[in-house]
């Protein structure tokens, strides 16, 4: 028992120090984040057998997501859409939706504490017809641009693979470059942005970065679309019901909500967001919406995309109405060819069961 005692106490030193070497992505504190996001997807798949009267399969689904966000010392503000739509012979047959905005008023400088004001709107099939509010209230917390340090990470590992660094680069060293990159509205030019990171690599490594070397960091500087973001908030208030599901519009609402962004490496990025609107008798009546989205890059050119929305209505001494969709997909190339696999499960109101839908699609450049 007591040699047991000892293993485990070293296995936890041992892991404290494993972990104090691995520096977190959202350790980097941007002061100023600026970040948009917007994805479309189409899956559509069309089959007719010569030896069936009808066409067998003539059916798709859309997705729609759009995420904007601006963070500074003293305010920001955050704009969201995200949809499903099922397709039939290319007439929309359903869907979930919902959007929101808020703007936040920070109350001093730097402090996580704010005042919020915002609108939110809901739409799922089964609903009688969309939720619509707006609303006041206070909350806390706050979300940071963590690109640079994501960046700095990669160049790192990428250096390691070249063989240009033998190990890991020290936390504060990463953190150094990360607050270079994240200072390029400062450099004349690129060649000028990829020199300073430059010096300090070679100055904490005591090596001479080749031209290949180089040329990477410069393409990584310049490559866009791969952001990444952490932090959380939480808020609650007081709002107004401008359209209900139910046809009850025009009344006061209480409102709650949490959202939470996590980079657990410099390669993926997870999205959580859960909200719920009622008058004070909540938990008889209410709208609830949950949705969660997972990103990874798994290659040079390879990402997966995992999403989950939930929408939930539930009517004053009535049965709860719920609509589900979850989608997962995979672009990658292959020889010169963009090959995407994508699955989505949809569980609308009243349905016995999950719907299924598989696609598999290819494009590839003649010229």
């Amino acid at each position: 028992m007591k040699m047991l005692g000892i293993l485990l106490a070293v296995g936890v030193v041992l892991l404290a120090s494993a972990t104090a070497l691995c520096i977190s992505v959202c350790e980097y504190e941007a002061p100023e984040t600026s970040l948009v996001d917007s994805r479309v997807s189409l899956n559509y798949r069309y089959y007719d057998d010569a030896t069936t009267p009808d066409v067998d399969v003539h059916s798709g689904r859309i997705g729609l997501d759009y995420d904007q966000l601006y963070d500074s010392p003293s305010f920001g503000f955050s704009l969201s859409a995200t949809g499903e739509v099922p397709l039939a012979r290319f007439v929309p047959t359903g869907g979930l939706g919902q959007a929101a905005a808020t703007f936040r008023y920070y109350w001093a400088e730097g402090d996580p504490w704010f005042a919020y004001g915002g609108t939110e709107a809901l739409v799922a099939s089964g609903w009688p017809g969309p939720g619509v509010d707006v609303s006041l209230g206070v909350g806390v917390g706050r979300f940071s641009d963590v690109t640079p340090l994501s960046k700095a990470i990669e160049i790192n590992d990428e250096l390691i693979v070249l063989g240009a660094l033998e190990d890991v680069l020290e936390d504060d060293v990463l953190l150094e470059i990360a607050a270079i990159i994240g200072r390029e509205i400062e450099f004349d030019t690129v060649k000028d942005w990829v020199a300073e990171i430059e010096i300090v690599i070679e100055a904490a490594a005591g090596i001479e970065l080749d031209a290949r070397a180089l040329l990477f960091i410069e393409e990584l500087l310049l490559l866009e679309g791969d952001q990444r973001r952490c932090g959380w908030a939480v808020q609650a208030g007081i709002g107004y019901e401008l359209l209900d599901p139910f046809g009850e519009a025009g009344t006061i609402v209480v409102k709650g909500s949490a959202d939470a962004a996590l980079a657990p490496g410099s390669c993926d990025q997870l999205m959580l967001h859960a909200g719920v609107t009622g008058p004070f008798d909540i938990l008889d009546e209410h709208t609830m919406s949950i949705s969660a989205g997972y990103e990874r890059e798994i290659g040079d050119d390879e990402t997966l995309l995992v999403d989950y929305l939930l929408q939930r209505a539930k009517p004053a001494g009535d049965v709860a109405s719920t609509n589900h969709v979850a989608s997962a997909s995979i672009g990658f190339d292959v020889s010169g060819a963009d090959i995407t696999l994508g699955a989505s499960l949809s569980k609308d109101a009243g349905d016995s069961g999950w719907s299924l839908d598989i696609s598999v699609g290819a494009s590839l450049e003649l010229l």
